[in-house]
């Protein structure tokens, strides 16, 4: 998939790819290893009677265009899988990074590295299991709230959570290895459809605020609105106060102009080109050093996620962390949640052959999922509870890189990852962000296959990107696998492809405007765009199957609204349960529309405060 050209060395043969698969797959559960294994055999026989890996170089590179161009999702999925497999491994090597000239540049200026955060005390489980007031499952943006305000409010708390610790001296270098850890199914968790769309989420104390941008959005008037009016959010227009000490404890501001790098300042000068509306993103991440790993873990933990804001909080107030732990079931009693049985998985390289051994936590008083908007339904449906309600409602924000090069040389990694905003048409759903990450997540979403991705990347020092977000009003569900493991699904209406397509197209107005030669919509049948070769783009249609996707933004699967209709009421609690609620994004009745943290935390906020005074 890499053969090499103008100085790139090609693939197996003039850099080792296999060996940095091999770790990033040993650094995966069991589980996702043979998942993508036989991802990887299938792939391996599509063109049968023949073998990929036996084709010739130039039959290959044919081969693979005609996957991209295929009308059959599997194509899509699998080809996605193999093409991220062999960039991740292709790019972190040394000599394609130092002929691509691309260097991450942490220079740490003296104080720039803030002050450690409180501790969070004693993490590991010990002994078969523990008792408290309040269980909160989940350690993310609702979970490490949650657990705060119920501290603060004297019950005694448990936060259970099912990745491991991570800070700035402990985040994995490799960046394959970092993915493995901080991500659930090493990245690879996918929603099934038309196109495939990866969902990637973290799996860590802190949950995904840990691998986020850091982008801090309070959400739309309008879209509170509605969901106090047509889904009984009474407190939805409620939330001005929450918002702001979020804020103010997360020392949330917005990105200075000079720091912000060239891709954003190409992105503000293209929208101000146009007229459109816009400003620098407010972030969570004042110390920063503008060197775009922020999906790798902030290397100074500059980004305040929970890990180094609420969670230091509320174990100040007493609670208590527990990592490493995975909720299976949750326990209920006469109709009342009492607690969870859990487990503690054998630490990789463990050599007594233990697979790990059973946990079991009490609640006396009430239990809080928070395990995001896959984890919760997961963790409910697994336990019997919700009814069909449940999992159902998925939304989660679709999104796209729009790449374009520019004759200047951008260096899109050497500033804030995420910099820009433009909302000049958000009443169409579309937010646009200057989005740049790393080669190693940047690579595998260049255009093209074989040589034609080679030549994108050999380009992406002058590769400007902006990302397009969709509020979508297409949905899916997530449900279980047979091993009671995450199956999600989503469907992408044409109206919402149309939308896309409009976001696409407004995204490469703004790099034309500002001086971009040539724009890549990532679409195959489109290849790349030029001055003038607009208005075409425009007067085509696309089917949802065409486009390439994302998502960073999963809500919705435990949405507040009516029993019958809707998972939970608006205080948060589960319909036909007592004492269990939920507090993440899983609540959202619609799309939010921006960037959710900040409106999970309002949510948070709310939901803990009842239960404190309920309790």
């Amino acid at each position: 998939m890499a053969p090499g050209i103008d100085g790139l060395p090609a693939a197996e043969r003039e850099v080792d790819v296999s060996a940095p698969i091999a770790r990033f797959l040993l650094a995966t559960s069991p589980r996702v290893r043979a998942r993508i294994r036989l991802g990887l055999r299938i792939f391996d026989w599509l063109p049968f009677p023949w073998r990929f890996s036996r084709l010739s170089p130039a039959a290959a590179e044919e081969y693979l265009r005609k996957l991209d161009g295929s009308r059959f999702s599997l194509h899509h999925e699998l080809l996605l899988m193999a093409k991220v497999l062999a960039t991740l491994g292709y790019a972190v090597a040394e000599p394609v990074q130092e002929r691509i000239g691309f260097t991450v540049g942490c220079g740490l200026a003296d104080g720039s590295r803030p002050a450690p955060a409180g501790g969070l005390g004693e993490i590991e489980p010990q002994g078969e299991g523990e008792e408290c007031d309040v269980l909160v499952v989940g350690s993310g943006a609702g979970g490490a709230v949650a657990a705060a305000e119920l501290a603060e409010a004297g019950l005694d708390v448990l936060v259970l959570e099912a990745g491991r610790r991570y800070d700035r001296d402990s985040y994995p270098s490799d960046h394959l290895e970092a993915i493995a850890e901080l991500y659930r199914d090493a990245g690879l968790t996918i929603a099934a459809g038309r196109p495939p769309i990866p969902v990637p989420v973290a799996r860590a104390v802190g949950g995904t605020t840990v691998v986020n941008s850091g982008t801090c959005f309070r959400a739309p008037r309008e879209v509170l609105k509605r969901w106090r009016t047509e889904h009984g959010v009474e407190w939805a227009l409620d939330l001005a106060a929450d918002y702001a000490e979020a804020e103010h404890t997360l020392r949330v501001a917005p990105v200075d102009p000079e720091r912000m790098g060239r891709n954003g300042q190409l992105t503000m000068e293209g929208a101000a080109a146009l007229g459109a509306s816009g400003g620098p993103i407010a972030r969570n991440a004042g110390n920063c050093v503008q060197c775009s790993s922020c999906p790798l873990g902030c290397p100074i933990d500059a980004k305040r996620g929970m890990h180094v804001s609420y969670l230091p909080r509320a174990v100040a107030a007493g609670a208590r962390l527990r990592a490493g732990v995975e909720a299976r079931r949750l326990l209920v009693e006469d109709g009342r949640a009492v607690g969870v049985q859990a487990f503690v998985p054998a630490m990789r390289g463990q050599r007594n052959g233990s697979r790990g051994r059973d946990f079991t936590v009490r609640a006396r008083r009430a239990v809080v999922v928070a395990g995001g908007a896959l984890g919760t339904p997961q963790l409910l449906q697994r336990s019997g509870l919700g009814g069909g309600a449940v999992g159902r409602n998925l939304h989660i924000h679709p999104a796209c890189w729009v790449g374009a090069r520019y004759e200047e040389e951008v260096r899109g990694w050497d500033g804030v990852m995420q910099s820009y905003y433009v909302d000049q048409w958000e009443p169409a759903g579309i937010l646009l962000e200057a989005t740049f990450t790393p080669l190693a997540f940047g690579g595998a979403w260049l255009f093209g296959t074989g040589a034609e991705h080679q030549r994108a990347m050999l380009d992406f020092g002058h590769l400007g990107s902006i990302g397009v977000h969709l509020s979508d009003r297409s949905s899916g569900r997530v449900g279980l696998g047979p091993e009671g493991d995450i199956r999600a699904s989503y469907s992408l209406t044409r109206e919402d492809a149309d939308r896309l397509a409009f976001g696409i197209a407004r995204a490469a107005e703004i790099h034309f405007a500002a001086g971009a030669t040539e724009v890549y919509p990532n679409i195959p049948r489109v290849g790349v765009l030029r001055p003038g070769g607009l208005a075409a783009f425009e007067a085509t249609r696309f089917k949802p199957s065409e486009l390439r996707l994302e998502a960073f933004h999963p809500m919705g699967t435990a949405r507040i609204g009516r029993p019958g209709e809707a998972a939970c009421a608006a205080d948060g609690s589960l319909h036909g349960t007592k004492a269990l609620y939920v507090a993440d994004a899983s609540l959202f009745p619609t799309s939010v529309g921006v960037n959710p943290m900040m409106t999970v935390i309002a949510f948070a906020k709310q939901i803990s405060r009842g239960i404190a005074e309920r309790v």
